[in-house]
This record gives structure tokens, sequence and C-alpha cells, in this order.
């Protein structure tokens, strides 16, 4: 099984993580200026000596449409071949309102684009593998739901992180705020213990080539109980 891991720009990441990873994705989080995205992941991509390194690109999180071209030319010169395009969480962009705009503006560089979907909102196949090569689920605990999305879909997971992570994971996704998620994730609820989430279980009863671990704690700790 192939695993894709994510940090932050200035998040810690182990070497052993790294090596074992398939693709390391770097998160656009608001306030984050593309390039530091851009440049943690040139580093990931040198300590782990081979293109690992998938930025994310948040729409309405850019600053400038000349910012976001000359860090894509910075990131294609060093190497990085996919990026991930998504909305972003900032209600209103100063550079970029919706992913169209963006994905027209990224097409030319000639990067590998993944795009982020949601199975409880969405029908598969999704409209955006029209453009987009790989999408990866954003948060779904409902893993029949997700093993209707396969081919081309990667289906994100939280690690085997406390309840209180996983928390603060939902919130970040935005599915404490509709009541229509919360009522789709509920049978999740199996797959949480008192040491936090069963990723391992969770997994086990997927059918994905591939799984993305949504990086809320205990993340070696996860990749060894799945890819002992």
């Amino acid at each position: 099984m192939k695993i894709s891991v994510e940090k932050t720009p200035n998040q810690k990441m182990s070497q052993y993580a790294i090596n074992t990873a398939t693709t390391v994705s770097i998160t656009h989080l608001p306030k984050t200026y593309f390039t530091e995205v851009v440049n943690a992941a040139i580093d990931i991509n040198e300590l782990a000596g081979k293109p690992k390194a998938m930025p994310h690109i948040a729409a309405r999180n850019l600053h400038s449409e000349r910012g976001l071209h000359a860090n894509l030319s910075k990131a294609k010169k060093a190497g990085i071949d996919k990026v991930l395009v998504i909305g972003g969480s900032e209600r209103e962009g100063k550079a970029f309102q919706r992913i169209d705009e963006l994905y027209d503006a990224v097409v030319p560089y000639g990067f590998e684009m993944y795009c982020g979907v949601f199975p409880q909102e969405e029908d598969f196949p999704s409209t955006k593998y029209e453009k987009f090569s790989k999408g990866i689920t954003q948060l779904c605990l409902n893993r029949r739901l997700l093993n209707t999305w396969k081919d081309r879909t990667i289906a994100g997971v939280p690690t085997n992180c406390s309840i209180e992570g996983l928390l603060k994971y939902m919130r970040i996704c935005g599915v404490t705020e509709s009541f229509k998620h919360i009522l789709g994730n509920l049978v999740g609820i199996q797959y949480i213990n008192k040491n936090g989430f069963n990723t391992s279980k969770f997994i086990s009863r997927l059918n994905h080539e591939q799984i993305h671990l949504y990086n809320f704690g205990k993340l070696d700790q996860t990749l060894k109980a799945i890819k002992p």
C-alpha cells in the first residue's frame, strides 16, 4: 500500500516518516505565504533524495498572482513534480476566488495536479477528474462510502491521534459546522477508543491502493502500525 503524509511548512517530520512515505504534502494554511510552502517542499526533497514533496496551493490563501508564478517557477526548477490545488479556508481571496481560476494559472507549468474531493457532497466519479489526475478525500469516516470512491481516489484518514486531535481535525475540515457531515461520520465512532483513533483498523476495511494520513499526532507510531 502506498502512503502519503502531510506537514505544515514549519512542522518537524522524522527521517523515518520521510523515507516511509511515497509522498509528503506541505499544507498551505491561512496567513501562510506560498513561498514558505515551496521552501518546505524543496527541503523535503533534499532530505528524501528524490521528488516526494507535494505543495498545496490554496486559491483563497494566495496573496498575489505574481507571487504564485514566481514560486511555481522556483518549484519547477527545484524538481517538484506535483501539487495539490484546493479552494482554501479564507472566505475572500486576494488573488483568486475559485479553484478553476487557480487551475488555469497552474496548468502551463506541467505539474501533475491533485485535488480534494468530498464523498459526502459529491457523486463518484467526481467531475474534478476531468481536470485533475487524482483526488484526496477530505474528512470521511464512513468506510463504506469511501470504498465507493476508488480508481484515482486516495482515501484521507487521520493518524492514530488522540480524541482531542481528531476533534481539531474535524474543526479544520469544517465538519463541526455541518449537521450532514456529523451524521455521515458517526459510523466512525467504532474506530475510536481510549487511545484515540484506530487508524490501522480503519485502513484494514478500505479497498484503496493508496491512503493519505492527516497528521494530527503520532505519525511515526501510525506508520509503524500500518507498514511494519
